[in-house]
Order: C-alpha cells, then sequence, then structure tokens
C-alpha cells in the first residue's frame, strides 16, 4: 500500500530497508508482557544488524564479525491492545514501592511492569491502541530524537484532529497529546490528555511509543489514589467520550497513525500484518515475524 504524499518530509529515509514499514496488528486483547517480549525480540534483531553494520565499515574491528551476519530488516510499527496493566517508565522506577503496588492490584486488581521507557506510570487496557514503531534513526536524514518524539506527537494529532474524529488535538508543555474537552473540571479546566508517549532509543533503534485512547474504561486512569503520568492535577480522555459514541475501531485509528508517521519519514510503502492473539501466543510468531520483517536480498 503506498504511504500518502500529503505531508512534508522533513526527515527522508536514506537506506532500502528504512524505505518500507511493516505494520503489524495483533487482533484481540494480549498480555502485555507478550507484547513486550514481541517487541524486544524484534529490536534484538535491529540492534545486531546496526552492530555488524558498524563492524563491517571498520577494518580493525571486522574479525569481531559473526559467522552469520544478521540480515536487515524493515522499519516496523506494532499495535496492540493490551490486557489492563499499569507500566512504570524510567522516572518512576525510584517512586514505585512494594505498596503502591499492592494498592494497585488490591484496588484496582490490575498488575504492575516496571518498563526501560521514558516517563512515568501509564495504563493499558481494553479500549486503548498502544503502537510502538521500532526505527533505526540513523536510517533517517536529521531524524535526532527529540525530533522523534515530535513526529510522533504530530501523526497523533494528524490522526485525532482529520476524518473521521476532527478533535481539537493539541501539544502544550506536558508530554503527550491533549484535546480541549467538551466537559470542564477543576473549576474550568477544559483540556485532558487523550494520547501518553514514552519511548527508548538504544544506538539509534527505537521502541515503546505512544498509546491512544480510543473508548478506555477511563476509571482506570482517573483515579485520584493513582497518579498518571505524573500529572495529578489533569484527567484523561478518550475518542469516544468526546464523540459520545463507542463505536471507534482501534484498527483503524492504529491504520491512521502508521499512515501519518510514514508520511511524515518519507517512507514509500507500507505493508499491513495482521496476527491473531492465539498465533501470538504461540513460540512461532518470533519466526512469522521474522519472514515478514526480513528485507529480501
Amino acid at each position: 500500500m503506498p504511504a500518502s504524499a500529503a505531508f512534508s518530509c522533513a526527515f527522508p529515509a536514506t537506506k532500502e530497508f528504512a524505505k518500507t514499514i511493516k505494520h503489524v496488528h495483533f487482533k484481540g486483547l494480549l498480555p502485555y508482557l507478550r507484547g513486550n517480549e514481541i517487541q524486544e525480540h524484534i529490536v534484538a534483531r535491529a540492534l545486531a544488524y546496526r552492530d555488524c553494520q558498524i563492524l563491517k565499515r571498520n577494518p580493525r574491528l571486522a574479525a569481531n564479525l559473526p559467522k552469520d551476519s544478521p540480515p536487515a530488516s524493515h522499519s516496523a510499527v506494532l499495535s496492540f491492545e493490551f490486557e489492563p496493566v499499569y507500566t512504570g517508565g524510567k522516572r518512576e522506577k525510584k517512586n514505585t514501592t512494594s505498596k503502591k503496588i499492592d494498592a494497585m492490584d488490591q484496588m484496582k486488581h490490575v498488575s504492575f511492569v516496571q518498563t526501560n521507557r521514558g516517563g512515568q506510570v501509564t495504563f493499558h487496557g481494553p479500549g486503548q491502541i498502544v503502537i510502538y514503531p521500532i526505527l533505526d534513526l540513523s536510517a533517517y536524514r536529521g531524524l535526532t530524537s527529540r525530533c522523534y518524539v515530535s513526529t510522533l506527537e504530530k501523526s497523533i494529532i494528524g490522526v485525532l484532529s482529520g476524518d473521521p474524529f476532527h478533535l481539537p488535538a493539541k501539544t502544550t508543555e506536558n508530554t503527550g497529546v491533549w484535546v480541549d474537552s467538551k466537559e470542564t473540571y477543576n473549576e474550568g479546566t477544559s483540556i485532558k490528555k487523550i494520547s501518553s508517549l514514552g519511548v527508548n532509543v538504544r544506538r539509534s533503534v527505537t521502541s515503546h511509543g505512544c498509546s491512544i485512547n480510543c473508548k478506555t474504561d477511563l476509571s482506570y486512569v482517573n483515579d485520584p489514589q493513582f497518579v498518571m503520568c505524573g500529572l495529578s492535577e489533569f484527567k484523561q480522555t478518550s475518542i469516544s467520550n468526546e464523540l459520545g459514541k463507542m463505536d471507534v475501531s482501534l484498527e483503524t485509528v492504529s491504520d491512521l497513525f502508521v499512515r501519518q508517521l510514514a508520511g511524515r519519514l518519507g517512507i514509500e510503502e507500507i505493508d499491513r500484518i495482521e496476527i491473531e492473539r492465539d498465533n501470538a501466543m504461540e513460540d512461532d510468531v518470533f519466526r512469522r515475524l521474522d519472514d515478514e520483517l526480513t528485507v529480501s536480498s
């Protein structure tokens, strides 16, 4: 599927493997740890390929090349809907006590997982699309980590403000994407968070990414006893809450996001792959992903 040409591309792909994006959408609710395991498998492949390319360019290090050099992988975007879970970013690690974790489990019946992404505590669960782009930033001209985060935010805003949602989405001094909600709180405040970001970059390879509240149960994120993203004074909302309807397709939102991201990176082709929950839980999913993502020689 050709990506949209309606964007001004500031970070064009400079390597062939980066000119196609593989959008892998997982259907059905997955355990968060399984999704993270799948993500880490793909990240490890990308890092191994990048490390081998560095060794090849340095004659003094070429002797350290493995006998079977890993193949190049296309840029990938994984999209998930997870079973309920609270996750902590790097900034939250020191503040997450066993007492706080027990409270989440007892009061919400939701487990807590510490991650290596940026940010603080956030929630993932039914009705929310979680999107993990796995890109080698060095394969896109001028795409720094800061520019990458900005590109994610602009892509989310493009999804929310365009067809079919037309929501007044924007960024603020706080991370994430926000909307001017139809509902006010805290003596007239109308701005609410609708999308959270938390990324990790290792040797130019990205992981984690963003989540968009499509038709999320907002009681998980607006409970004053559990502060999301370190922002106790703000509430969250969802697409369905703002539009007053529940028929928001997570698949549609993920597809729109990938097209927005591809357009902003000058990615020429989007190849969509769909994996059912039962297949995602099998060990064979890793071989399938390897086959799907490997660049044909």
